[in-house]
């Protein structure tokens, strides 16, 4: 459960170890490296469990919810 994310909706998958987190700070708190920016991030929704990509470029407020489900 993130600690820094009310009720987050998505996990994201790191593109630099390939592990899943529930945001970015989680990862910083438990990895040693910093998170690997990429122009294109995969996502997976935590209520259908359906995974998706968004280009991190165009990333706005309304990509933190799973295009499945809203």
């Amino acid at each position: 459960m993130c600690k820094h994310i009310l009720n987050a909706q998505v996990a994201i998958r790191s593109p630099c170890c390939k592990k899943w987190f529930d945001c970015a700070e989680c990862h910083q708190e438990t990895e040693k490296h910093p998170l690997l920016q990429s122009t294109e991030m995969t996502f997976a929704c935590k209520k259908c469990r359906k995974c998706f990509r968004k280009d991190a470029a165009e990333f706005e407020d309304a990509d933190e919810y799973c295009p499945h489900c809203d």
